[in-house]
């Protein structure tokens, strides 16, 4: 079994770590840039192969649309466990069509309520306190035991479809130019993690100080795992910064970079 993960503050790879236990896991940034160059799609074959991923807008986040464009997946069990912060209405729709539309058929679904690292949106330190660790645990293993026993629960068409076209013009949106929303303070020491955790490797270290390029994916892992908490995003409710606790810093360094 192969567990293809996207993540910048751990609640993903968490979830990679319990679901594949025994098997194979793979950052997905990590594998796209191995893969850059390659001009003929991927053929990914395992008895089963998954895909654990944050929620983005109420959609899949575009990397890993991505890497569904990429890849051909030779198995007989797709599944997905998307986390999410709070709402996901269209998200299983999205990853219906993406996938659909690339040939691939999804055997299992499932999303799982996690810290919510968006800034903007929520502050940290109430986020933190809304999950019990050992409650997670729990539900995490759930779904590790459904994938186990292999069980299929998708079938037809997701539901709220029709919702899709109205809400996939804000993720668009909220994507443009994500990296001109960071502004750093004089308390960068210029250690230079941002760089290593960057899942898109846009941040460049000039004269000890990071500058982020044009291209990035959203991940806010530059922002969260700064130890100075220098890095600043636009409009965040609090200082507060978050890292999932059965994650370290240097699990997203070796992941990401």
């Amino acid at each position: 079994m192969r567990t293809f993960y996207f993540t910048g503050t751990g609640n993903c790879l968490q979830v990679a770590r319990s679901i594949g236990a025994g098997g194979k896991l793979v950052s997905i940034p990590s594998f796209l840039r191995e893969h850059d160059k390659d001009t003929e799609r991927i053929i990914i074959a395992d008895d089963a192969v998954g895909l654990v991923f944050p929620t983005y807008w109420l959609a899949i986040p575009p990397i890993v649309a991505e890497f569904l464009k990429r890849v051909r997946l030779e198995t007989d069990y797709l599944f997905a466990v998307a986390t999410r912060g709070n709402a996901s209405l269209t998200l299983k729709s999205h990853l219906l069509q993406v996938a659909r539309e690339n040939g691939h058929s999804l055997s299992y679904f499932n999303k799982l309520s996690m810290p919510d690292n968006y800034l903007p949106l929520c502050d940290m330190a109430r986020e933190k306190q809304r999950f019990s660790e050992d409650i997670l645990a729990q539900r995490i293993e759930k779904i590790a035991g459904d994938i186990r026993a292999r069980r299929h629960n998708v079938s037809g068409i997701a539901g709220l479809t029709f919702l899709r076209p109205f809400l996939m013009p804000t993720a668009s949106r909220e994507m443009a130019d994500f990296s001109h929303r960071f502004s750093m303070d004089s308390t960068c020491t210029g250690c230079a993690t941002c760089v290593r955790v960057c899942t898109a490797q846009s941040i460049r270290l000039i004269d000890d100080s990071p500058v982020f390029g044009n291209v990035c994916n959203g991940c806010l892992a530059c922002i969260h795992n700064c130890p100075a908490g220098a890095i600043h995003m636009q409009g965040e409710k609090s200082p507060e910064r978050y890292l999932n606790p059965t994650v370290k810093t240097a699990d997203l360094m070796s992941a990401n970079s």
